[in-house]
């Protein structure tokens, strides 16, 4: 199938690229940067089919004799740190022609659009035998001389040239699709443009009585009405939301094409006299008779307007209140604005409640704190110090008096070991395992257990 797709782009400094990796990239072979000491080696590509370089007689011989020679002198006689070095584009070509032709018609359009005003042309053919046969192209942007490159042609990248250019490959390729008795055609100029085309001549082919010419332009206004291709970048061609919108956008293409064909099967044989069946719901010729001509149908075609509606505007649009008398699901409140209306409606309740926790817990807190007021102190003993040691009934371990005194929990008679002399040297003193006196404290009384539900307190319902 023949496509039109041509792209051009530049070859810059400034975005880290360089002309001998993108040559050797295109030319499947190993070139090395001599300025920057680079190697490029993609010679284990397999798609390589053909490759030549065009360039102007006056071109030295030295330059063109290899894609090497040829870009490491650009990059060579390039000054400039962020310079541009090459222009380069990518080109289908169409699968209807055989790969004679398809490297002649490279070939010529090179020649007649590039070469012939004086720059040197890289070419290279990849994948002729396949679905999907392109060529790679790099163009110099300086003069050359028999001297070598001098200065950059500035004129060279007027935007007019280049949609000169993109005309051209269309000319040039339906030549060549004409020649090989093909009837498919290529077209450059966007889809709506070449739609309002097809219909400016089904008008004047309709004025001139011509309606088989007129019902095929209306028909490929009909196929041309569709929404573009979105380009996707090679880099993200496999992935599963590239793979979703090919299928996408190739259902709008057959849709489209389908209801052309329709529109075609309508006209064909019917000479405009149709009628509709009402028994059986069809479609069928009517004979044309002098005394009763028959209507002709005319196609309307939608035309492509994008309106720009306010957020109030599609929420009014999306109630059902003037047929169901049902209200939209857009003007129902927000779960925000419900939560809002509820916390500010029950706002006083919540204070109430919380207010009525804090003063309970308070009084509690106050109760507990005047019984313990009046447990009875603790029996001195023989040597009340702060250092008596005490033997904890629970771990076994040796506390202090004033840790006991700080614990305040025991409820049990615990032993006190009182602190002999530095000088005793007895056997039970030195293994710290007999205490030397013994006496035994009071329990401490047991704390108030508190009710299961101190506090019956009810959360008010929102």
């Amino acid at each position: 199938m023949a496509i039109y797709h041509i792209d051009f782009k530049l070859v810059k400094r400034s975005d880290g690229k360089s002309s001998c990796a993108k040559a050797a990239y295109h030319a499947r072979c190993l070139i090395t940067d001599e300025r920057t000491g680079e190697i490029y080696d993609f010679s284990h590509k397999k798609d390589l089919f053909h490759h030549l370089i065009l360039f102007p007689p006056q071109a030295p011989a030295h330059i063109v004799e290899s894609s090497s020679a040829l870009w490491n002198e650009v990059e060579r006689t390039e000054r400039q740190k962020n310079g541009q070095t090459a222009r380069y584009f990518d080109v289908a070509i169409p699968t209807e022609l055989n790969n004679e032709e398809k490297i002649k018609l490279v070939t010529e359009y090179c020649q007649d659009n590039f070469v012939d005003k004086g720059m040197i042309a890289d070419i290279v053919f990849h994948d002729l035998n396949s679905h999907n046969p392109h060529a790679h192209v790099m163009l110099t942007l300086k003069d050359i001389t028999p001297d070598g490159f001098s200065k950059k042609n500035r004129s060279w990248n007027e935007r007019s040239l280049m949609e000169e250019w993109r005309s051209s490959w269309t000319v040039i390729a339906n030549s060549y699709l004409a020649r090989a008795g093909s009837d498919a055609r290529i077209d450059h100029r966007s889809l709506e443009a070449q739609k309002q085309e097809q219909l400016i001549i089904a008008e004047a082919a309709k004025a001139e009585g011509k309606e088989q010419e007129a019902n095929q332009a209306l028909a490929k206004a009909i196929e041309l009405n569709r929404p573009a291709l979105t380009r996707i970048n090679r880099r993200s061609w496999h992935t599963t939301r590239s793979k979703a919108l090919r299928q996408q956008k190739q259902q709008e293409v057959e849709a489209a094409k389908q209801r052309a064909r329709d529109f075609r099967q309508l006209f064909t044989g019917t000479e405009h006299l149709i009628t509709v069946n009402l028994e059986t719901y069809t479609i069928e010729p009517r004979q044309k008779t002098p005394e009763r001509p028959a209507p002709q149908p005319e196609l309307v075609i939608p035309t492509n307007v994008r309106h720009f509606a306010s957020s109030r505007n599609r929420k009014r649009e999306m109630s059902l209140s003037p047929v169901y008398g049902q209200k939209s699901r857009a003007a129902q409140p927000t779960f925000l604005r419900r939560k809002r209306r509820l916390t500010q409606s029950n706002l006083q309740s919540l204070y109430e409640f919380i207010k009525g926790v804090l003063n309970k817990l308070l009084r509690k807190r106050s109760s507990v704190s005047s019984d313990t007021q009046h447990i009875p102190d603790l029996v001195t003993v023989e040597d009340p110090t702060l250092n008596d040691i005490m033997v904890d009934p629970v771990t076994g371990l040796k506390i202090t008096r004033k840790q006991w005194d700080m614990m305040g929990k025991g409820n049990k008679s615990v032993s006190v070991l009182k602190l002999a002399d530095k000088n005793d040297s007895s056997p039970d003193r030195q293994n710290n395992d007999v205490p030397d006196s013994t006496v035994s404290f009071p329990p401490l009384p047991k704390e108030t257990s508190l009710p299961e539900n101190p506090m019956d307190l009810k959360v008010p319902k929102p």
